[in-house]
């Protein structure tokens, strides 16, 4: 039952004020066709909105199955909208982006009806009109007529106990507004159907009740209805006038009793089986659609899904899609301006660390037994008389204590040299140990013996990495041209083939004054000899001292049993793309050869002699002194010098570890942290990380100038964002007849700004994946130009977590320019809405 109490409805305030309504009292049946006949202004349509809950009254009380409304929340007419009202309207209010079953659909799925019932519904309402043929057709390709049987259908098929009905056939033509009210008419069977309409012809054919109003009050009611009527003894008479009607309205939203009040009840009163046979087939098919027990969930509260939204806006911007194509590809220049941005930087981060990976020059992490007193400062301390700002006018100097810089020794332990072994095992290329190992090499030149005086070091012992860098330009026969024994050099000339005068002669190579090509075989099986300390010291009891090899002595130590043989197996030069070169230009010999010196020398006579004379160099006879200003900061000992030279100190020096990639490098630094967390400071280890220490600077350099290229793109999306917002505002006016029809239906306004934020997502994400797709033509384009021109084809490259990160960036920005534009719709009056053209 619905009633209204002294109805009044007033528009503005004070003196602009208009009285739409003027107290006006009703009470309507369960079931009965009422139209509300009258001049345009007289308050039908504005009393219809009030019945319908979507204008609110101003006073008096509209009575729901015995319930004041008064105390509605909006979520409560909202429902109510969607429950227990059915809205036809004379301008049809079909959303156009919509199929016509998507349409009907539409008020269930507000509604909660489950996805295989409401499209059951759906179907079932659209036959029941006639237009079972034209459910996959939007709302543009059909006649005037069909989109009001669209309306109708729409209106049925969320099988609400009102049907409300607003100038129905005002847009018809004669014959189909005759089809319309006869659905109307059998509509009003078991529903309270309440036409407003200016044909009183069409009032008195089919109306079981006309009102009249005038002025915002009601003059006339030809059938008034007395809710008192509902509680006297039920008669014959009132049987048969009731025959065929179905029970009382059944919307309770505020009432918390449980799901079975959520379902749809069944009507107490269908039509007799013998009524059936004489019924039309209009009349059939509007009787398959009266509700039946539990016919599917309805929730309590109507409400949209996200989802939902997302499939409407999503249709919408496809029914516009150049439109849509053209905003995305807008909202995505600032994307795509950071996105490159990102792209350069990152790349030219991963370029600065491929070059540091590739180079010996910088890639290394360095533990050197000498290294700075942590304790001890650099920096300047002027105490009170520090100066802060440049001094201009001076009248004397100023004096201050400057802090020492102590060089200390730390013991690089054969416990900390298998734990570091253990933990870089498959993170390296290699480590590589130093030591200030003096090598006494000897090569015979024509007849006579030069000693090597330098241009010789250490290869790497991972030969296999140095054979991916390095060309063998010559090789021994049967052999690869790299140092793998102990026994084998190889001999390493620059990109161009050469190698210094100064080389060759450090070597005792021979070339001629011209500088004339030296052929590979004139120098593969090359011999030199290593001469171990017992070979090279002899002791001199006069002097007391242990003399080394001279010139002239040269060919005995060449021949004495303490020593090795070397042969050069190699000419090794390094590939044109390598970034730079692992091996010094000369002689490169195995790790091995540095093991086996060290073994063979350590207990040499000189070295234990030297052992045990910690003030006298035994080779000099000299007394050791400190090393002075420049000693004392480098923490050298000459003493400690001495045992590491003659071999007797077989500790490492230095160590290098050249770390396979940047996350090995980090976990070795990590392992070695982990080590000095774990041991006393006595035992603690000190390194540096040199490609670090570079890439810091280089990487300060990329970062100051992304910064500065990011503000002026974030610039440009800020300005894209509020275009954004301004488009979806348009929106927002574009689709207020959209929002008046949603909120009729009994969305919320939390859906309706909804709809307008899944917008925003669509074309975000739509923005977002356009900025990814022209920022990937676009770093093809950088690395071909950048690669014609210094051979670099890497530099422009966009992460897979980056480009996922900047599509929701992109979404995220939109979201938010929409906020307010969402907020604004959703404010919208449904009424107001409706009449929106």
């Amino acid at each position: 039952m619905l009633e209204l109490k002294n109805i009044t409805k007033v528009y503005g305030e004070k003196e602009n004020a208009v009285h739409a309504l003027k107290g006006v009292s009703l009470a309507f049946r369960k079931s009965e066709f009422v139209s509300i006949l009258g001049q345009s202004g007289c308050g039908k349509t504005t009393l219809l909105n009030i019945i319908g809950g979507l204008d609110r009254y101003t006073d008096g009380d509209l009575i729901i199955n015995g319930k004041s409304t008064k105390e509605y929340r909006d979520r409560d007419w909202d429902t109510y909208r969607n429950h227990s009202i059915g809205f036809i309207f004379q301008s049809y209010n079909l959303i156009p982006h919509l199929t016509i079953l998507e349409n009907v659909e539409l008020t269930m799925t507000i509604g909660g009806v489950t996805r295989a019932e409401r499209r059951k519904r759906a179907e079932e309402a659209l036959i029941s009109v006639g237009l079972g043929e034209k459910m996959r057709k939007k709302p543009n390709e059909l006649s005037g007529g069909q989109m009001q049987r669209v309306s109708i259908a729409r209106a049925l098929a969320g099988r609400p106990e009102i049907i409300l009905a607003d100038e129905p056939t005002g847009a018809l033509d004669a014959e189909t507004g005759v089809q319309v009210m006869e659905l109307l008419k059998e509509i009003a069977r078991d529903k309270l159907v309440v036409m407003v309409t200016h044909n009183p012809e069409l009032a008195e054919r089919y109306s079981d009740r006309i009102i009249r109003m005038l002025d915002g009050v009601v003059t006339m009611d030809s059938d008034p209805f007395v809710p008192e009527e509902c509680s006297l003894p039920v008669t014959e008479e009132h049987v048969a006038a009731d025959s065929g009607k179905s029970s009382e309205l059944n919307f309770s939203p505020s009432a918390d009793t449980g799901t079975n009040e959520n379902e749809i009840s069944e009507n107490s009163a269908l039509s007799s089986p013998e009524s059936v046979d004489k019924d039309t087939e209009t009349q059939k098919r509007i009787k398959g659609l009266r509700p039946h027990a539990k016919e599917g969930y309805r929730k309590k509260y109507s409400s949209m899904s996200f989802l939902t939204a997302l499939r409407l806006s999503g249709k919408n911007l496809l029914s516009k899609h150049k439109r849509t194509i053209i905003t995305s590809l807008a909202a995505s220049i600032g994307i795509i301006g950071i996105a490159v941005i990102l792209s350069v930087s990152s790349g030219m981060q991963a370029f600065i660390d491929r070059i540091m990976l590739d180079s010996a020059s910088f890639n290394f992490i360095s533990i050197s037994s000498t290294t700075l007193d942590p304790e001890s400062g650099i920096f300047v301390d002027g105490g009170e008389t520090e100066l802060t700002e440049y001094p201009e006018n001076t009248t004397g100097i100023y004096p201050y204590e400057q802090d020492s810089i102590n060089m200390i020794r730390q013991e690089l332990s054969e416990e900390f040299i298998a734990y570091l072994e253990s933990v870089a095992e498959g993170k390296v290329v290699d480590i590589t140990y130093g030591y200030n190992l003096k090598l006494n090499i000897l090569t015979k030149s024509g007849e006579g013996y030069h000693k090597l005086s330098g241009s010789y070091s250490e290869a790497l012992g991972n030969v296999d990495y140095l054979e991916e860098r390095y060309t063998v330009l010559a090789s021994s026969a049967g052999h690869s041209g790299f140092p793998r024994a102990i026994d084998e050099v190889s001999l390493v000339v620059d990109t161009y083939n050469r190698l210094s005068t100064d080389a060759l002669d450090a070597l005792g190579i021979e070339y001629d004054e011209n500088l004339t090509e030296i052929p590979y075989e004139e120098l593969l099986g090359r011999e030199f000899r290593v001469v171990f300390n017992d070979g090279w010291y002899t002791y001199n009891e006069e002097k007391g001292i242990f003399e080394g090899a001279v010139s002239s002595t040269y060919a005995a130590a060449y021949a004495a049993e303490e020593g090795l043989t070397l042969k050069l197996v190699g000419v090794l030069r390094i590939n044109e793309d390598a970034s730079n070169s692992w091996l010094s230009s000369g002689l490169a010999y195995s790790p091995l050869l540095t093991e086996r010196v060290l073994e063979e020398n350590h207990d040499s006579l000189v070295a234990l002699a030297q052992a045990e004379s910690p003030d006298i160099d035994v080779t000099t006879g000299d007394k050791f002194t400190s090393g002075g200003i420049l000693g004392g900061i480098l923490g050298a000992d000459p003493y400690e010098d001495k045992l590491e030279e003659l071999g007797y100190t077989t500790s490492p020096d230095q160590i290098m570890i050249y770390p396979t990639d940047v996350a090995s490098r980090e976990a070795i630094m990590a392992a070695i942290d982990s080590w000095n967390d774990s041991h006393p400071e006595s035992e603690q280890v000190q390194y540096i990380d040199m490609a670090e220490f570079v890439t810091n600077i280089l990487g300060t350099i990329v970062d100051v100038i992304t910064y500065v290229l990011l503000a002026f793109s974030i610039v440009s999306l800020v300005i894209s964002s509020i275009m954004i917002a301004i488009i979806i505002y348009a929106s927002v006016i574009e689709r207020t007849k959209e929002i008046g029809v949603l909120r009729s239906i009994g969305a919320r306004k939390t859906d309706i700004s909804n709809v307008f934020i899944a917008e925003a997502v669509i074309l975000g994400l739509s923005s977002g994946v356009i900025a990814i797709l022209v920022t990937l033509v676009i770093n093809v384009i950088i690395n071909a130009i950048l690669g014609s021109l210094v051979g670099v084809t890497t530099i422009a490259s966009l992460g897979a977590g980056t480009a996922f990160g900047l599509i929701a960036l992109a979404a995220g920005l939109l979201v938010i320019a929409s906020l307010i534009p969402a907020r604004l719709a959703a404010k919208k009056e449904p009424a107001v809405a409706l009449r929106t053209e």
